[in-house]
């Protein structure tokens, strides 16, 4: 078969054209740190990469999830401190004014200061974390407690996921903490200060149990919270983990090798450079051949 000119400038121009793809690809391989560009370059390795990315945005939820639970478990336990502080200061006056020192005038006195407790226990039983009461159950767009002491949340639990069918449970409702038997802290509360104000230490004296199991389970209920944190910390240190060995698994399908894609694009630099030659010398040829 005869060899024309036009077939060998036709074979040149495709080879240059695909040296030209090959130095494009070790280009992009080279600023981007891929070697993984294309679907095309590892059907297998890019079914893995996208099944290694969704898992890792997962992990990145499960994170955030942890995030805001330990945020919140945080601020329950703040919460929580002040109230035990408030009803160990009521503890502390009904032990002062069961005594036979207390009169009429310093119990009346005492009066005011439980009355003044009470109202700060209230404040804190409609602590809000955010948008969200947090002793409110589910229901907690709204405030729990009227300010008789009526609780209006529910009993649901605010849940976060850690993992793939993992979660826990990160709210208190109200009733956990303020409520035991057929009473609760506000009506203690309100029945010592009625006791102090009318100088009665037989009562004052009988709140002191009822103190006593309001403080043990604040107690109880920070334990319980403790212990959560401990959990999510826990998970976060797995999550991170696994995390750090997808990361891996990723890199070695997708990061490439810097200096062997460096010395791979100089001699493609240069085959390139030599197919430009080639053409610019049989199309000069070419010329000379059409001109004579």
């Amino acid at each position: 078969m005869r060899v024309t000119n036009e077939m060998m400038v036709s074979t040149a121009l495709y080879h240059l054209r695909k040296n030209g793809r090959n130095l494009f690809r070790l280009q992009v391989m080279a600023s981007s740190g891929k070697k993984l560009l294309s679907p095309s370059d590892d059907p297998l390795g890019a079914v893995k990469a996208m099944k290694y990315n969704h898992q890792r945005g997962l992990f990145e939820q499960y994170q955030r999830n942890i995030d805001f639970g330990h945020s919140w478990l945080q601020y329950t336990e703040s919460v929580l401190s002040d109230l035990e502080g408030l009803v160990s200061q009521a503890h502390e006056i009904a032990i002062s004014q069961s005594s036979d020192t207390a009169d009429a005038e310093t119990r009346a006195e005492c009066a005011g200061i439980i009355r003044q407790i009470r109202e700060q226990v209230w404040q804190l039983a409609n602590s809000r974390f955010g948008d969200r009461y947090i002793f409110a159950g589910l229901l907690n767009d709204s405030p729990p407690y009227l300010e008789d002491g009526t609780y209006q949340g529910d009993a649901g639990e605010l849940r976060i996921a850690l993992g793939h069918n993992v979660t826990i449970r990160i709210n208190l409702t109200g009733p956990e903490l303020l409520s035991w038997g057929s009473t609760d802290l506000f009506q203690e509360l309100d029945e010592l200060a009625d006791a102090l104000e009318n100088d009665q230490p037989d009562l004052i004296a009988e709140k002191l149990d009822t103190l006593d199991q309001a403080l043990r389970q604040l107690s109880r209920a920070r334990s319980e919270v403790g212990a959560r944190v401990d959990r999510l910390e826990s998970f976060r240190g797995i999550l991170s983990s696994a995390d750090l060995d997808l990361a891996e698994k990723l890199s070695e399908l997708e990061d490439a090798d810097i200096a062997e894609v460096v010395t791979r694009l100089a001699t493609q630099e240069a085959v390139y450079q030599a197919s430009l030659m080639a053409i610019r010398r049989l199309l000069e040829t070419n010329l000379v051949t059409y001109m004579l």
